[in-house]
């Protein structure tokens, strides 16, 4: 009866140390992902600002302000969740009506400065 009481208790110190060690591992992991936040300015186009936040070069969410609501939301939702430089190739070059460029084609020359 006492062997299974100490194994009890060495199982369940046991579980216990693992458990923290996971914890520490999770508060680890936290701490080595990096953040990136910007306000980027752009010329050109009608929208008058965007804001970016990355994790580790996730793009995490994006932000227009001003520009055709639609478009930039549309634009925003698609590329959460992807890498910056698949993002940068996906909307580089992007011109609108007689522009030489688009707030899609300046999101992209904005998330080249996060590189």
């Amino acid at each position: 009866m006492k062997n299974i009481g100490v194994a009890l208790v060495l199982s369940s110190f046991v579980f216990l140390c693992c458990n923290n060690h996971k914890n520490i591992n999770q508060e680890l992991n936290q701490k080595e992902m990096i953040t990136k936040d910007i306000s980027y300015i752009p010329e050109g186009v009608c929208s008058k600002q965007i804001d970016i936040s990355v994790v580790n070069d996730t793009i995490r969410c994006v932000k227009f302000t001003k520009g055709c609501p639609g478009n930039t939301q549309a634009v925003s939702r698609l590329i959460e969740g992807m890498q910056i430089d698949s993002a940068i190739v996906k909307l580089e070059g992007i011109i609108c009506g007689d522009k030489t460029t688009s707030c899609p084609d300046q999101l992209a020359k904005a998330l080249k400065t996060m590189k």
